[in-house]
């Protein structure tokens, strides 16, 4: 295997590595999840507090107030992380009021906050999969794609679209059946190939 020498400031230290070899990954430590098509449901970020204990209701603000609320819209909210309340829109009044299928958790009081997602609508017929965290809407990034027999993955450049929750569409790189690696992978975003341990 050729070796490369590369001089750094002070002269005196230089570091050793194989020409052409990919960074190593643990299996162990990365998070992976599989592009489907299909429709996406299209959830909305929204903050809110609790305003009743029995029935177990909530008024929630959307983050983005370009989106209005309708009667009877399906949502999930986090008032002790990590169990998710699943409710739907009762009433709309200087917000959105939603009542839980479920009673709040317990030491819960009126008034405490939470963040909630609410369904506005479906994304027909896209590419999507669960997000890498630092991902964000209509942009472009890097991920890594698991190469058939594990062993490596190759950096691809995606494009994309909407945001909702937990998922997000591709417009652009990304096909059904890929598996990408979520975990973050930003430092070796210059490496076209890493390698999987």
């Amino acid at each position: 295997m050729a070796l490369r020498i590369s001089f750094c400031v002070p002269v005196l230290l230089c570091v050793l590595y194989a020409q052409g070899e990919e960074p190593v990954l643990s299996k162990d430590t990365l998070s992976v999840h599989k592009v489907q098509r299909g429709d996406m449901p299209v959830r909305e970020r929204a903050t809110g507090i609790i305003a009743s204990l029995s029935p177990p209701r909530a008024i929630l603000t959307l983050l983005d107030q370009t989106r209005s609320c309708r009667i009877g819209q399906r949502a999930s909210a986090q008032v002790n992380p990590p169990t998710v309340l699943s409710g739907k829109i009762v009433r709309i009044d200087t917000g959105c009021e939603v009542e839980f299928s479920e009673p709040l958790p317990n030491g819960t009081t009126v008034g405490d906050k939470l963040g909630a997602l609410l369904e506005t609508g479906v994304a027909r017929d896209v590419i999507f999969f669960d997000r890498p965290a630092n991902s964000a809407a209509n942009s472009d990034a890097v991920v890594f794609v698991i190469e058939p027999g594990d062993q490596y993955a190759r950096r691809v450049a995606v494009h994309y679209g909407r945001l909702s929750g937990s998922m997000i569409e591709v417009t652009s790189g990304l096909s059904p059946g890929d598996r990408v690696i979520v975990t973050d992978t930003s430092k070796w975003k210059a490496s076209p190939r890493v390698r999987l341990e």
